[in-house]
């Protein structure tokens, strides 16, 4: 039975957990002497308004959800101000400041070629100096040096911050909504260049030196990369081993929730807690009262603890709240229904965090609770094997439109993985490798042999699915391009799909969910006669993606690490799945440096590249031909592209050796130059002349003071210049001489790092139009 106020507690938790959510999407903040009142005069008069309606009681229900909305919108706008408030000033981005303050997260570690080990932590705050640059509390730090960072530890750092900031691109991942859901109030490196101080170790920290300890137990046992990955993601939450190929093949068979820290694990930990205090009960325990509260004490003192060894992340926080309400509900007898635990579930973790809801983590974590529960609700009286199946069976179906919309793509063999990985994960590999870290911290003798127990069963299903992953290709992983309306549509129709009903209902079920399922057009095909042309926000490097009909041209990849993470796999083939772009006419590398070149073998690797161009002598072997001034072609009925250089009995320097690309749409012009600098340009100058002559320019080398020249700018006369570089960057682009140059020219200047990916449209019928990213999906945080 239900407690009589267990409705309104609902409804007012429900317009909370609206007002919160949708704040956490708002483009702007209301000021606080508008949203102040309002929220006090609308809980003023809500008791005057229940009055007049004594007997309507879905009204008053209404009435409760509105105040609880406007409490919740409250909340929300004030954790924003204090987030805009806290963090740095604009005028103090890369100044050398000193920073003093304690380790205060797990550090990840990474390896960055040609540099050394990166280490990356959480920084609390003590002070900053000077005073006026005061303002964040809490920083996101990298650390090259050779000092091991551990948590707890206090230090005084020179360091050099910028605000937090990140890529804005369609279909691709923004860093900055982890960076805000974090509490990240700057970002920057530690200055090796001078001398910094230990200050010595606080008591605060103790559950992350415990999982730094054990994390480096892991590293020092000499498995297989892969397989340490894996016990470090599950037993401490340590995600930083985890490389892109590991976390693809998961994703492939829809089980890279498992390498999450989640609701399961927590469970799976509260479960054997609760027999351990259920047996101590039985000993030594005389109280029924305390016989009965003693187990429950027990798995949510274990539950509590494993959320700590997993840094308090949002699935086992969300877990840990659904227990505690279920054992408060138990203990008071106030028994309620699941639904009201997950609701207050959602509030616990929307009040302690109230953008936890711009993440996926939110709503996949929440969302598949929902459908569990939903599933259970109409689940009929069946064997435990069928019982079992069909419950996998459902939420592999579940998680299709959510894979769908977070993800470009869903795991077709989600359920067999499901029911494989999750028995061996949940009763082997996770209860072993928990055994082995007590074992190891208490310096038992047999933590080794515990440790090996965990990573037997990864050893053999690992190399096995690597296998599948590589044969299996379409018929594993489904990559859909899905808007938000045909998702909601799916997922009211796996809804209906579990409702005891006549057969035209379930025809009805099936029919919602189509939509998810029908292929994408042939390979992303725009409009006829309709040229789009992609510039990405790839911070300090350069990718443009040229459409039409159902060509694809794409000139340079970006930058990052050429066996890593790069932008390709993280910016640029997200949004080539998501528009269903599996051919490319044309790869161009303009030149090897990394910011152009670094995603290219990710992108050959990935999609089919018809042709391929790139400038200089390429850092790896390519399957194509140099760039040759002249070089030219047109797609039907679209646009026409030629090479205006390299000439190739000319010996060019890394960044001369651009590939120059003129693109010609109807009447405009396009010119991307690569990198080429001053001398080029004036090569090109005295070659081309008004043949240069462009509407869009590129911006030379991303703005530097090298390129742009003069006579470059004067004989391209662009009415456009886009900077194609990265925010607050070490290099200083576009400099600021460049910049008033363009200016005196009377030159738009679009940045990337302000305006996030530009798209721009040229059609025969109208004038050419563009869009900033940035701008189209405005956040007040961003």
């Amino acid at each position: 039975m239900g407690h009589p106020g267990s409705c309104t507690m609902q409804s007012w938790m429900i317009g909370m957990v609206l007002g919160l959510v949708l704040t956490g999407y708002a483009p702007a903040l209301p000021p606080w002497s508008l949203v102040i009142p309002v929220v006090l005069w609308v809980t003023a008069l809500a008791p005057r308004v229940c009055l007049r309606w004594p007997s309507r009681s879905v009204s008053r229900g209404l009435l409760r959800v509105f105040v609880g909305f406007s409490w919740g919108v409250l909340v929300g706008v004030s954790h924003g101000h204090f987030l805009l408030d806290d963090r740095l000033p604009t005028y103090c981005v890369g100044q050398s400041l000193e920073v003093e303050g304690q380790v205060a997260s797990l550090p990840s570690q990474r390896a960055v070629p040609g540099i050394g080990i990166r280490q990356t932590f959480r920084f609390r705050v003590n002070s900053i100096a000077p005073a006026e640059c005061a303002a964040p509390r809490y920083v996101l730090l990298n650390y090259y040096g050779a000092r091991r960072m551990v948590p707890g530890d206090f230090w005084r750092f020179p360091v050099r911050l910028k605000k937090p900031w990140g890529l804005s691109n369609p279909g691709g991942y923004n860093g900055q909504a982890w960076l805000v859901q974090a509490g990240i109030h700057a970002t920057g490196s530690v200055r090796l260049s001078r001398p910094h101080e230990y200050l010595g170790r606080g008591v605060s920290g103790t559950h992350h030196r415990l999982r730094q300890r054990i994390a480096t137990r892991i590293e020092a046992l000499g498995l297989k990369p892969d397989i340490a990955a894996v016990l470090r993601a599950v037993t401490v939450a340590d995600k930083s081993a985890i490389d892109e190929p590991l976390w693809s093949l998961f994703q492939q068979f829809g089980i890279n929730h498992l390498l999450v820290i989640s609701g399961l694990h927590v469970g799976l930990v509260a479960g054997m807690g609760y027999l351990f205090g259920a047996t101590l009960a039985r000993l030594f325990v005389r109280s029924r009262y305390s016989g009965a509260c003693v187990p429950g004490l027990c798995a949510l003192l274990a539950a509590f603890l494993f959320a700590a060894l997993a840094g308090f992340s949002l699935p086992a926080v969300r877990a840990l709240c659904m227990l505690a309400c279920v054992l408060t509900a138990v203990w008071s007898g106030r028994l309620t229904i699941a639904w009201s635990h997950l609701l207050l579930a959602a509030l616990v973790v929307l009040l302690l965090n109230p953008l936890a809801a711009i993440g996926s983590g939110f709503w996949l974590s929440f969302g598949s609770v929902a459908g569990l529960l939903w599933y259970l609700c109409w689940r009929r009286s069946v064997g435990r094997a069928r019982a079992v199946v069909g419950t996998h069976a459902y939420m592999a179906l579940l998680m299709l439109p959510f894979g769908a919309f977070f993800f470009q793509g869903a795991s077709l063999v989600g359920a067999l993985g499901n029911l494989i990985m999750i028995p061996l994960v949940g009763w082997i590999v996770v209860p072993a490798a928990l055994a082995a870290s007590a074992s190891y911290l208490l310096e038992l003798p047999f933590e080794t042999v515990l440790w090996r127990c965990a990573a037997w069963p990864l050893e053999q299903i690992l190399p096995l699915g690597a296998m599948l992953a590589d044969r299996g290709g379409s018929w594993i992983y489904l990559s859909r391009n899905t808007a938000l309306p045909a998702i909601v549509l799916a997922l009211c129709g796996i809804g209906l799909l579990v409702v005891p009903a006549a057969g035209w209902f379930r025809m009805l079920s099936v029919l919602l969910f189509l939509p998810v399922l029908l292929p994408n057009k042939p390979n992303g095909q725009t409009p006829l006669q309709k040229t789009e042309v992609t510039v990405f926000d790839v911070g300090q490097g350069t990718a443009v993606l040229v459409r039409a009909g159902s060509h694809a041209l794409l000139y340079d990849t970006g930058g990052g690490q050429r066996e890593g993470p790069n932008i390709a796999t993280r910016v640029i083939l997200p949004l080539l799945q998501s528009e269903g772009v599996n051919v490319l006419d044309t790869l161009i590398v303009s030149h090897p440096d990394l910011d152009h070149s670094a995603g290219q073998q990710a992108v050959i690797a990935t999609v089919s590249v018809q042709r391929l161009r790139y400038g200089g002598v390429p850092a790896q072997t390519l399957p194509g031909l140099p760039c040759v001034a002249g070089e030219a072609w047109q797609w039907p009925g679209g646009p026409t592209f030629q090479f205006l250089s390299p000439a190739v009995a000319i010996p060019l320097k890394r960044n001369n050796a651009s590939c120059v690309l003129m693109v010609r749409v109807g009447g405009s012009r396009l010119l991307l130059p690569g990198d080429i600098e001053s001398v080029q340009e004036r090569a090109l100058v005295e070659y081309w002349g008004r043949g240069l002559d462009a509407d869009w320019l590129l911006a030379g080398h991303h703005g530097s003071q090298t390129s742009s020249s003069w006579p470059w700018l004067k004989f391209s006369s662009p009415s456009t210049v886009i900077v194609s570089s990265g925010y607050a960057n070490r290099f200083g682009h576009p400099h600021e001489d460049i910049v008033m140059r363009y200016r005196a020219l009377d030159i738009q200047v679009l940045e990337t790092w302000r305006a996030g990916a530009l798209r721009l449209d040229f059609s025969p019928t109208q004038a050419p139009t563009f869009t900033l990213w940035r701008d189209k999906k405005r956040r007040y945080w961003l």
